[in-house]
């Protein structure tokens, strides 16, 4: 009686535990930049950054926020994870890249 008791409740835990797996839900989608400028607004530290989406912004980027550096990390911003096992069509590889600061417009 105690095993049938033990199995069933074992059954049972694998069962609620599979399930529970195979019905998670996403209920936040933001970028890694939209999550660090919410930290920063109360008072988390994070990393300096920008989002840019034309090279005209990357220009005023480094002019304004990074004038003085010789390396910056060019980062794609998507939902999906992996982010670092993405190819583009230009065959680079990896969704982050620590560039100087000549190459950050070819590479962006």
């Amino acid at each position: 009686m105690v095993r049938a008791m033990l199995k069933r409740l074992v059954s049972h835990s694998l069962s609620i535990a599979g399930r529970s797996q195979h019905n998670q839900l996403r209920r936040l989608n933001i970028h890694e930049y939209q999550g660090a400028g919410l930290m920063g607004k109360y008072g988390i530290n994070v990393p300096k950054g920008v989002a840019v989406s034309s090279v005209e912004e990357i220009k005023k980027a480094i002019q304004d926020v990074f004038p003085n550096e010789k390396e910056l990390v060019v980062k794609s911003q998507i939902l999906a994870g992996g982010r670092g096992l993405g190819t583009f069509k230009s065959g680079l590889k990896g969704g982050v890249h620590i560039v100087k600061v000549e190459e950050v417009e070819q590479i962006a």
